[in-house]
């Protein structure tokens, strides 16, 4: 069973991540649904064109990017859940 520290974590490493691919991909006229998509690109341009890389390695680093934005943001979420919500 899922503890209620895992619950709400997972939650705010969503919401991290939603915002995140809503600010990246809010840039470009492009519909909700494409977002993600467009700021996966993003990400993946920025690594190609900032650090020379070719395009299968700037999307393996973008997926690396998302990934461990999320991993952190849900780590982040338990530590604050933890603080916040002590059991006595």
């Amino acid at each position: 069973m899922i503890s209620s520290e895992n619950k709400l974590g997972l939650c705010i490493a969503c919401i991290v991540l939603v915002c995140v691919v809503a600010t990246i991909g809010n840039s470009t006229n492009t519909p909700w649904l494409e977002m993600p998509f467009e700021a996966f690109n993003g990400i993946a341009f920025s690594f190609s064109y900032f650090f020379r890389l070719s395009a299968m390695w700037a999307y393996a680093c973008s997926s690396a990017f998302f990934i461990s934005l999320f991993a952190v943001s849900f780590w982040l979420g338990e530590i604050v859940v933890r603080f916040f919500c002590r059991r006595r």
